[in-house]
């Protein structure tokens, strides 16, 4: 395939506001054109892996404006001067390309942006504005365009991996009715590319866990009332001491025969490899035997053993000093699942029986590794009194399960459900999403009033406005909110945000970051689209910022169906 066939198809797609549009662009292209899928896929969404694979280009401005003054025989100034009338080098390289025949091919694309993620160490700088250089000389106006912004990852299309697997749904499964097996195998195994060629080539059947490639994590509902659980699991529950801390998935390889040592990943809920920054708990885990995938939660601990909160486990979020902040802030992993072991999924197994599985694997708990708290009961007072003893430990409360549950990957369900404190005092928090930014006056005037936050719709693969926030921030976090947000910044609204037309922000942004808000109530407003039904939705009231939840992906938001049983 001609990347020039791919690049149209972008430009169709910049061009499309409505996210079920956006689905059927891509169905129809699919359909027509299934070589090169996998990759095809990939630099759909601005990129040229699976986001687990944390590969980076390590391309800046001044970089691709070297690149494209080479490819376009122009002095670097004349392309800085281009750059700050157009505010996108996307745009400046197909202003200044002018090959009239496309050449490349899309494998030819991929592989030489793979080039430049893998040129590292001295000179690399220069090698890789020589490679994109390459690149961009052999292209016609519109593929420089969307290969300039690739490299800088700004391609901001507004698709995302579920507008991507509603698209294969469309086109090879009877339509989005036929998602659901598609969204199974894609929680198993999150690689955009790995799924679409499996559709295609009809083996979705043979997507299993696979170490080395995190598996999306389970996730827990919210409950009514603390009997409300007891109704949803007449089989016998068990009942976990939550932690303010970092959810961890952990893969070891089986030892090498040859003795070499067994390798070990670390996975965020993110799918983010946080390996390097936990080396106490990677060297635990490689003394224990056996190929495995287990979950926990990373704690960080004083010297006494006590846990601390998320915020000082955040310090050894880091790439640097890794040594000193080990000492300065020792970390604990508090384990509770075991996914696979020695070859076998055990995602279909019950809990309990995966539960004996994982503490058969480790052993004693020692000061790194330990087991998670719990109780096993089928009694609801034992339930509130395990929760009172947990606040009285100043954890965040529980997290009760149903003994007999599989573990079910990427979903939300009623076979885990999560009970804290503030349940109980009718207030909630929520993950949100910033997707907009309103300009500050006075004191504020050099940054943001307030930002326009959204809940996720699973259903609908969109984002829907629940509250505009502007109280919670410290002067710190204001100050600083414009540099923060100015790499999500796009000149137009977002294709998967709904939102009312009397909602008009003074800046949109891409739905990435993160949020955690508190607020008095949620009451219907006909200025929110969140669960929105004839033309009214549900709005935050006095909502405040609580922090930054940077484990989370925006489609790990709280959703819309949280939303509505939250407003009953």
């Amino acid at each position: 395939m001609h990347f020039l066939t791919l690049a149209q198809l972008f430009q169709k797609l910049e061009h499309t506001s409505s996210s079920n549009q956006m689905q059927l662009i891509l169905s129809d292209f699919f359909k027509s054109s299934k070589d090169n899928i996998k990759q095809v896929t990939y630099l759909t969404l601005g990129t040229i892996a699976s986001s687990y694979d944390n590969v980076n280009l390590g391309m800046a401005d001044q970089m691709v404006i070297k690149s494209i003054a080479q490819s376009t025989k122009q002095s670097e100034q004349q392309v800085k001067s281009d750059y700050n009338k157009r505010g996108d080098l996307g745009n400046v390289a197909e202003q200044d390309t002018k090959n009239k025949r496309a050449t490349l091919k899309v494998t030819d694309v991929f592989t030489q942006l793979h080039a430049i993620a893998e040129t590292s160490g001295s000179g690399s700088q220069s090698q890789k504005i020589e490679i994109l250089a390459n690149l961009l000389s052999k292209s016609t106006a519109v593929e420089a365009k969307y290969i300039t912004r690739i490299a800088l990852g700004t391609l901001r299309m507004g698709v995302g991996d579920m507008t991507i697997l509603n698209a294969l749904a469309i086109a090879f499964s009877g339509g989005k009715s036929g998602k659901s097996t598609i969204e199974q195998a894609y929680n198993v195994c999150p690689d955009i590319g790995v799924i679409a060629e499996a559709v295609i080539k009809n083996k979705l059947s043979a997507i299993k866990p696979m170490i080395g490639r995190p598996i999306k994590v389970m996730l827990c509902q919210r409950a009514e009332s603390i009997t409300e659980i007891k109704k949803r699991m007449p089989s016998g529950m068990i009942a976990e001491e939550k932690y303010d801390g970092e959810r961890v998935q952990i893969h070891k390889e089986t030892e090498n025969k040859k003795g070499k040592e067994s390798n070990v990943t670390l996975f965020s809920r993110r799918m983010e490899n946080t390996t390097h920054q936990f080396p106490e708990i990677v060297e635990e885990i490689k003394k224990l035997k056996g190929e495995f995938i287990i979950e926990g939660e990373i704690v960080a601990i004083d010297k006494q053993g006590n846990m601390l909160d998320f915020q000082t486990l955040m310090q050894r979020r880091r790439k640097h000093n890794i040594e000193e902040y080990q000492s300065k802030v020792p970390a604990a992993v508090m384990l509770f699942d075991i996914l696979y072991f020695d070859g076998k999924s055990l995602l279909n197994k019950p809990l309990e029986e995966r539960q004996g599985t994982l503490k058969n694997i480790i052993g004693k708990s020692n000061s790194t590794l330990k087991f998670t708290r719990r109780i096993k009961t089928t009694n609801v007072e034992e339930v509130e009194e395990f929760f009172t003893e947990c606040l009285e430990r100043d954890t965040e409360g529980i997290i009760v399960k149903s003994k007999i549950s599989p573990y079910e990957a990427g979903t939300r369900g009623y076979n885990w459900i999560k009970w804290k404190p503030e349940y109980t005092h009718l207030r909630d928090t929520f993950d949100l999403v910033i997707v907009g930014g309103f300009a500050g006056r006075g004191r504020r005037a050099q940054t943001y009033g307030a930002l326009l936050c959204a809940c996720y719709n699973k259903k609908k693969d969109t984002f829907e406005t629940f509250c505009k926030l502007g109280s919670g921030f410290t002067d710190v976090q204001l100050e600083e909110l414009p540099k923060k947000l100015q790499k999500y910044k796009v000149p137009s609204k977002p294709s998967r945000l709904t939102i009312h037309q009397n909602m008009k922000p003074d800046v949109w942004f891409e739905p990435k970051v993160v949020i955690e808000v508190t607020g008095a109530e949620i009451t219907k407003s006909p200025l929110h689209t969140a669960a929105e039904t004839e033309g009214t939705g549900f709005a935050l009231r006095f909502p405040r910022f609580l922090r930054y939840r940077t484990d989370k992906t925006s489609e790990q938001a709280t959703t819309t169906d949280e939303i509505l049983k939250m407003s009953k």
